[in-house]
Parts: C-alpha cells; sequence; structure tokens
C-alpha cells in the first residue's frame, strides 16, 4: 500500500518520502501471501454464519479460520462489529465495492507494470476455484452471478471442463463436482513486485528510507505536523499511513481509532526446478479454504486465517494443512518435492471489521489512511494508491471512495 500510494502520488508530481520499518521493502505481510489477484473473491470472510464457523474453531487445530482464546480480549469491540457486518445485506455491499475496487486496480497493476517494466513472475492467465460438494458451490454461484451484472467474466465448468483448463487435476477428477473460472484474475509475486517498484521510485528521486520505524505522529491544532521515527520527528505536512496490521497504533497516538485487527495467514513454498509435470494456472479449493499457485519456478500454497493477535509464530498445524491440500488436489507434485526444504511463513493481514479497506482522509487535517484490506491487499495495492492519490490532489477518482471512507 504505502508503495503503491507513492508511486501513485509521484505520477502527479509529489514528492515523497516512504518510511520502512524493516531493513527491506515487503518483508512483513506482502512478503509470503498466495500471491493471487482476485477482485473475483471479493467477498469479505464475516460472511452470514461465520459465527459458527468461529466457535468451531475453538475446538478444531484444523479449521480453515481460526479462533485463539488468548485472542478473544483483544477481539471484543472489533468482534461485535466483524459479526454485525456479517449480515446479509451488508456482506453484500462490501463484497460489490471491494470488487469493483479490485477490478480497477488489477488492471492499473498491469498498466504499471507494462510501464515501469517490472518483473515479479506475473502471469494473466486468471485462477479457478473448484469444488468437491454441490451444495458448496451454490452459494458463490449465486454470488458469482451476482457480480457478474457488475463486469465480472467468469466460466461455470463441469469436472471435465475444470481438467481441461487445468489438466494437473485429472488425478482428482472424480473428487470434483465442479469448477468456476475467473480469466481476469493473476497471478505473481507481491514481494518481487515491491523491490521491483521501490527500485523504480527510488531512481525517480522518491526518498525510502528503511530501518525507520514510525513511532507516533505528531499533531498541533488538528493538522499533522510529522511523525516521529527511531531518528527523531520528521516534519511533514501531510503524512499516509499505510502501515497494515500496525495502522491503528499510529492513529491511537493522535486519539484516532481504526478498527483494523491482525488475520494471520500462512504459506509454504516449494521448489519446482527439474519438476516437469507442473499446474499452469492458479487453483483455489473451496473445501481446504486454500490456494495453490504457480510462480515462476516455485509453487505456493497459501491460506488459513488465525485470529491470534500479533503473535507471528509459524505454527506446524497450520503449515501441514497447506501440505495436505497440496496432497489432496494435486497427489503427482506432492509425491515429486522435496517438503523438507519448503519455505514456511506466516504474515498478519490488517482486517478491517466489515471486510472493506480504509481509504481516503482522516478528521486530522493532512493525515490520511490506506490500510485495512485483509486478504485482498494485493489484489486492492494498485487502484487503492491511485484512489488515494487522487483524493489527495484534487482528482476525481475512477471508483467510488465513500465505501471507503476512513469515518464509516
Amino acid at each position: 500500500m504505502g508503495l503503491a500510494t507513492a508511486q501513485a502520488l509521484l505520477d502527479r508530481g509529489e514528492a515523497v518520502t516512504v518510511l520502512e520499518a524493516r531493513e527491506g521493502v515487503a518483508l512483513e505481510t506482502s512478503y509470503g501471501n498466495a500471491g493471487m489477484m482476485t477482485p473475483s473473491m471479493a467477498d469479505p470472510w464475516n460472511g452470514p454464519g461465520v459465527h459458527r464457523h468461529l466457535a468451531a474453531s475453538l475446538f478444531n487445530p484444523r479449521s480453515p479460520m481460526k479462533l485463539r482464546l488468548r485472542a478473544l480480549p483483544s477481539l471484543t469491540t472489533w468482534g461485535i462489529r466483524f459479526l454485525r457486518n456479517s449480515a446479509r445485506d451488508r456482506h453484500l455491499a462490501a463484497t460489490e465495492a471491494n470488487f469493483l475496487l479490485g477490478n480497477y486496480s488489477v488492471e492499473l497493476t498491469r498498466q504499471l507494470r507494462d510501464r515501469l517494466g517490472l518483473e515479479y513472475d506475473a502471469a494473466d492467465r486468471g485462477t479457478m476455484k473448484v469444488f468437491r460438494d454441490p451444495g458448496a458451490m451454490r452459494e458463490p454461484l449465486a454470488l458469482t452471478r451476482h457480480l457478474a451484472t457488475l463486469g465480472l467474466k467468469f466460466q461455470e465448468l463441469d469436472p471435465d471442463g475444470a481438467v481441461a483448463e487445468e489438466p494437473m487435476l485429472e488425478d482428482v477428477r472424480d473428487q470434483i463436482v465442479g469448477a468456476l473460472r475467473f480469466p481476469d484474475d493473476a497471478v505473481g509475486d507481491s514481494a518481487r513486485f515491491c523491490t521491483a517498484l521501490s527500485g523504480r521510485l527510488a531512481a525517480a528521486g522518491t526518498v525510502i528510507r528503511l530501518s525507520t520505524r514510525a513511532r507516533q505522529l505528531v499533531v498541533e491544532r488538528g493538522t499533522v505536523r510529522g511523525v516521529v521515527t527511531d531518528d527523531g520527528e520528521m516534519l511533514s505536512g501531510r503524512v499516509v499511513v499505510a502501515s497494515g496490521a500496525w495502522s491503528p497504533a499510529l492513529l491511537r497516538s493522535v486519539g484516532l481509532s481504526l478498527p483494523v485487527k491482525p488475520a494471520k495467514g500462512y504459506s509454504l513454498t516449494l521448489d519446482m526446478a527439474g519438476i516437469s509435470d507442473r499446474p499452469r494456472i492458479p487453483v483455489v479449493d473451496d473445501a481446504m479454504h486454500a490456494a495453490v499457485a504457480p510462480m515462476g519456478d516455485r509453487l505456493r500454497i497459501g491460506g488459513t486465517a488465525e485470529f491470534a493477535g500479533f503473535d507471528s509464530t509459524v505454527t506446524r498445524t497450520r503449515i501441514d494443512n497447506l501440505a495436505v491440500l497440496l496432497r489432496a488436489i494435486y497427489p503427482r507434485i506432492a509425491a515429486a518435492v522435496d517438503f523438507g526444504k519448503a519455505t514456511a511463513w506466516t504474515g498478519l493481514r490488517p482486517m478491517s471489521c466489515d471486510g472493506k479497506p480504509f481509504i481516503g482522509p482522516t478528521p486530522v487535517q493532512g493525515l490520511y489512511v490506506n490500510a485495512g484490506h485483509g486478504h485482498l491487499g494485493w489484489t486492492h495495492a494498485v487502484g487503492s494508491g491511485q484512489l488515494l492519490a487522487d483524493l489527495m490532489t484534487g482528482h476525481t477518482p475512477a471508483v467510488d471512495p465513500s465505501a471507503f471512507r476512513v469515518d464509516r
């Protein structure tokens, strides 16, 4: 979010300084995510009936969405709003808004990639979601048909059609009852994207200060004056908070509350060099709530959501879930790869209470937010940067910003 916003502002002639807490860009949530850009999967996780899944997860270590008891005290107020927004009408409105922003964003990402020559293992082959239970396919299909009225392109496939699109599914053809194919989705390594983009920004004169942690905001008489960092105070009349799950802590330093909580996700990355049988497109297994995405000479399995506060420990059970997914969907690949050399990773998605990001100005003059994108951060990044830059510079946004207001 920070780099995409910086690029959008640079394109509008603004001088930008990026403060990065880590020793390099994209070493937190952007580092090892599933890699898919999916406007097609715009529905927030707090769908109708989510309370039952969360309650059951307390006693099931392999639940795709896991609630940890120790996190409950920190989730009380946010959790009430999360559940309130699972009402069918609110959830649908959030899905529509997310889709429109995501559809806009993925196209802008392609344009930015081509304009700047960014290399990040990008592929524009779309994605596919497969189903093992006819009942489980009904609601996603109905939602997909609804989003088609807003511009989503899709194909409904039978098992033969699914295998035709992804031949590596042949081994599990008899387990698949149907699939949804989304040709406009994309895939790419978000960490490599950030590294490439930061290089272009720096070459164009943008200052990127690494190992510079923002500790608090400085506000005087209702107007932002700058940021206190480990290296002292930096003055600026405009500040964008794009710090993912850590954004609420910065905003609290000036009395603002942002209902965003960390939702822990996991990935497993496998080296595919020397393995000839490879999937062509990213595939989401609806029953497992996880995805397998080809990424150059690597294969990334990503998914699961865990509400465990800011705990970034790699939990073996959750990683094992991803290995189980690979064996269930691509048994030949699972037999060929070396799991002992796989890279396990976990990151904290910034999850808003209503499933939509916060993009725009705050009540503090000159202070802006671009955070809370949840599982759609990579999908929404470039579009969110453009949207915020439009708002900051007085341009008319291409996407209605009202759904993403910070004060909603």
